[in-house]
């Protein structure tokens, strides 16, 4: 166990290193508090009253579709892919650890980076929010940690399949281009098959308006999260399987 946490430190401080880590904690920071700015500055128009109330909802859409996804595909291509092609990844399994915990300290920090960038697009959205006249996010502000709370489960499926296709490729410009190439083709494939968004889990990145005030039902609740639980399982089983039998 101690050396489980020493890795997953010694992964969070290498994540935090990087320069997209900080500027995407500064995106988060920083696009709920310019999106607060213009609805100010659009308040006049009727079309626009009212939107300051949704703010959390609305930026956990944005993120949630957009930058979040791409900050997990880049993490787990840096992570594994990245590391791969350096050659840093003997370093760490000549240490006195088993790769089983290696594979294990990655995923950990990754899950708890989107826990810190969820609760600081919230922290940020339900604050600027309140500058927004007319506003009333304290209202909602039960659905709003409900909603934040209900996204980590998606992102993290999205996130260990991220980081089972990125052990496929030593290089880190063709793991981010067929990560990327995946989503985009998965986000348009419903539109074409709409039977096919049931079963992808990259459907459910808007899983979090199921829980927003009487938006679903106990039922489905429990069967799409017993869905992305499956995915987390399968995704986590299989990206170790790779790293416990790959030849550095």
């Amino acid at each position: 166990m101690n050396s489980l946490y020493a890795n997953a430190l010694n992964e969070m401080e290498k994540l935090w290193k990087r320069q997209r880590t900080k500027g995407f904690l500064l995106l988060t920071l920083l696009v709920p508090v310019i999106s607060a700015m213009l609805l100010i500055f659009l308040e006049q128009n009727a079309v626009f009253r009212g939107l300051g109330s949704n703010l959390p909802m609305l930026m956990l859409g944005l993120f949630t579709f957009t930058f979040l996804p791409l900050f997990l595909f880049m993490t787990a291509v840096d992570s594994f892919s990245g590391e791969a092609a350096a050659g840093t990844s003997k370093l760490v399994l000549v240490r006195p650890i088993t790769r089983t915990k290696v594979f294990t300290s990655k995923v950990l920090v990754i899950a708890i980076y989107i826990v810190v960038y969820l609760g600081v697009l919230w922290m940020a959205s339900v604050i600027s929010g309140w500058f927004v006249a007319g506003a009333d996010v304290g209202g909602g502000l039960l659905d709003s940690i409900k909603a934040y709370a209900a996204t980590f489960l998606p992102m993290m499926a999205i996130g260990l399949i991220a980081v089972l296709l990125a052990q496929c490729f030593n290089n880190t410009s063709g793991a981010i281009t067929l990560i990327v190439s995946i989503y985009g083709a998965a986000k348009l494939l419903p539109f074409v098959f709409p039977q096919v968004s049931v079963l992808s889990v990259f459907s459910y990145t808007n899983w979090y308006v199921l829980w927003v005030g009487d938006g679903a039902s106990i039922e489905k609740l429990f069967n799409t999260l017993v869905l992305l639980l499956a995915y987390c399982i399968i995704a986590y089983t299989a990206g170790w399987m790779l790293f416990d039998r790959k030849q550095w």
